[in-house]
């Protein structure tokens, strides 16, 4: 019998957020991509508009990240808050439930477009 597909991860922030508190979070959680995700993101407003790689990665986090540190409403507003290592490393760890560890684009995550 296969293992079931892992529909969900935690993601440790290399930068992390600072909660209504002024704590720092730094956990995340993930979950995998659905069709659901995908047909909301192409019907949304947003993309309709604009539809590019930035809007699509904006929208794509806002639907698959489940909590980040304490807060498990996560909205467009919060990722957009987000340092840009952190939504690298969500991307990544979405991309891998998703699609598998062949779809995480190869080099440094910490760099620009995640180049070596």
């Amino acid at each position: 019998m296969s293992s079931p597909i892992e529909q969900r991860a935690f993601v440790e922030l290399p930068v992390g957020v600072l909660n209504k508190e002024g704590e720092l979070q730094r956990e995340a959680e993930v979950r995998a991509v659905t069709g659901g995700d995908e047909f909301y993101i192409g019907m949304s407003a947003e993309y309709t508009r604009n539809p590019n790689d930035l809007v699509y990665k904006t929208l794509l986090l806002s639907r698959c990240v489940r909590r980040i540190g304490t807060n498990t409403v996560v909205t467009m507003a919060d990722i957009k808050k987000l340092h840009v290592q952190d939504v690298r490393a969500l991307e990544y760890a979405i991309y891998k439930l998703s699609y598998g560890a062949a779809a995480i684009p190869k080099g440094d995550p910490s760099k620009p477009g995640g180049s070596a």
